[in-house]
């Protein structure tokens, strides 16, 4: 009887243990899967930086765009990049013509140079580069000799938290990962430089943010991340896989209806209907991708198909490499909000990160 007893106990203290790091996956919405009508609880600070200036923490925030000339462009500030042992300071601009081969430029703050990000609000100086929340707008200005971008943002969607930011926690050890969108979709307009050809341009933005504590690959796998832009629809999604498989995989979803958010929740599915095998680093990489949201009044099933692979990245860590996809693909979507249904179709990118 007492071995049975002491089996029970065991068996019951692993469960209590599982089920704690099962909450660490769901930390989004306190340690259970969540849905919001309305997400009104981002605040300017929640862009401003979380961490202190120490090795073991990274931070970088990531804007992208989507011009009227056919052109689109990424950038991202990392103030400490998690890519890289020791996480030094670096930026990257990745601007994609209609009609040729991406350009690309990889920049690092030296020494001597500034970099500072606030901790009240948007404001990363990392040498010459600048991003700011004005509190009227963004100004995202990187001179990096024969390409740039000098642009001013304004929000068309509010900016937007999924339940607490927090993507994975270990509150034992104060140990944590997060995500913030503080532009969900935004109008832009401004220069990009091409070639040391200066471009005017205008279109739509979007801008997130990200840091932690910890190396991520501690927790995750890796991630696939992507956000339409339909004339009608705004969707953000992440599917943030654990790297134990019988942990929750963190997914944060955002739907906005014209300018507003209609759902914010992490009651996401996405199913990898095609894939391939790259031949470069024989990863097999999505070509075809559902995302299946359901709940209190929304309805939405979204059929992403690859058409390129734009960007195709080995990123040096420690001894080994994290690998790097973007992909420009057409969209097809049927979205139900209240009972009011459409269809809407499009292009858009979407990107996968393997950390192993």
């Amino acid at each position: 009887m007492r071995c049975i007893i002491r089996g029970d106990v065991c068996t019951i203290r692993k469960e209590i243990k599982m089920q704690y790091r099962s909450e660490q996956f769901l930390s989004m919405f306190q340690g259970e899967r969540g849905w919001d009508r309305e997400a009104r609880d981002y605040e300017p600070k929640d862009d401003a930086v979380h961490i202190e200036d120490t090795n073991d923490q990274w931070e970088w925030w990531y804007f992208d765009f989507t011009f009227e000339n056919g052109y689109k462009a990424a950038a991202t500030l990392h103030y400490h990049n998690m890519m890289m042992l020791p996480h030094v300071p670096t930026m990257q601009l990745f601007i994609y013509p209609p009609d040729g081969p991406p350009k690309v430029k990889l920049w690092a703050v030296r020494p001597g140079q500034e970099n500072f990000a606030a901790k009240e609000r948007c404001l990363i100086r990392m040498g010459d580069l600048i991003a700011e929340d004005t509190g009227e707008e963004y100004r995202l200005k990187m001179d990096m000799n024969d390409a740039g971008i000098d642009v001013t943002i304004k929000n068309v969607i509010r900016g937007w938290k999924p339940g607490t930011g927090v993507l994975w926690s270990d509150q034992e050890r104060g140990k944590e990962t997060g995500w913030i969108v503080p532009v969900p979709k935004g109008s832009v307009q401004g220069t990009l430089k091409v070639d040391g050809e200066t471009i005017d341009v205008r279109g739509l933005a979007y801008h997130d943010h990200n840091w932690g504590n910890c190396p991520m690959e501690d927790p995750f796998w890796g991630w696939y991340w992507g956000r339409l832009f339909d004339p009608n629809y705004t969707l953000i999604y992440g599917w943030v896989v654990p790297k134990e498989k019988d942990m929750p995989v963190v997914s944060p979803f955002m739907l906005a209806k014209g300018s507003e958010i209609v759902a914010s929740t992490d009651r996401l599915i996405l199913t990898v209907e095609e894939s391939k095998k790259d031949d470069q680093y024989g990863w097999d990489i999505p070509m075809r991708l559902r995302l299946q949201c359901r709940g209190q009044g929304i309805n939405v099933d979204c059929l992403l198909n690859t058409e390129r692979v734009v960007e195709t990245l080995a990123l040096p860590r420690g001894d080994g490499f994290f690998h790097y996809y973007r992909f420009l693909a057409g969209y097809q979507a049927t979205i139900e909000v209240d009972g009011e249904t459409e269809q809407v179709s499009g292009e858009t990118l979407h990107e996968m990160m393997i950390m192993e």
